[in-house]
């Protein structure tokens, strides 16, 4: 007579977490930061040069930028100032993503609550700057771009997210 045993599953069944491969072990950080802050970057920027369009010039929001830290006027957007100011916004945003990932993983995977706190921290902040130094991108842009601005950040954070976990199991099957 046969002998019918039950079947085990082929792979080990681990709670769904992001920020975890496939055989649940935690993936790196520098990875996730990597890939969810170029996606990010790449929104960001994106947004920046068309509202920097809208009003008066593409690199008028990263001239901004750069006005808080040099002190220059916007009218004075010189080269320079103008890859300061994006230079100043890569790395804000890939600072961004750190305490994206950061509270991501305190929280316990709550995505959406991190990439909106993240986003109101990063409008709070563009604002403060504002006001502190009187230069910056909240002197330039309506309060109605820079909260489009927050959203994209925060929308794109979540995205990343989403990209990064995918990208990490499709590179352990493979592997």
């Amino acid at each position: 007579m046969a002998r019918y045993e039950t079947a085990t599953p082929l792979e080990r069944t681990v709670a769904r977490r992001f920020l975890w491969d496939v055989h649940g072990r935690p993936a790196s950080a520098t990875s996730i930061i990597t890939t969810i802050g170029t996606l990010a970057a790449s929104a960001t920027t994106g947004a920046l040069i068309a509202m920097g369009h809208r009003v008066g010039g593409a690199s008028l929001p990263f001239a901004a930028i750069a006005s808080v830290l040099f002190g220059r006027e916007l009218g004075a957007g010189s080269s320079r100032l103008v890859l300061a100011g994006l230079l100043l916004h890569l790395v804000a945003t890939f600072v961004w993503t750190a305490v994206f990932v950061w509270l991501l993983r305190s929280w316990d995977g709550r995505d959406v609550l991190a990439a909106l706190v993240v986003g109101a921290a990063e409008l709070t902040y563009s604002w403060s700057a504002a006001h502190v130094t009187g230069a910056g991108i909240a002197t330039l842009l309506p309060l109605g771009d820079r909260v489009v601005l927050a959203v994209i950040l925060s929308a794109s954070l979540v995205a990343g997210i989403r990209f990064a976990f995918s990208r990490g199991e499709s590179r352990e099957t493979t592997a």
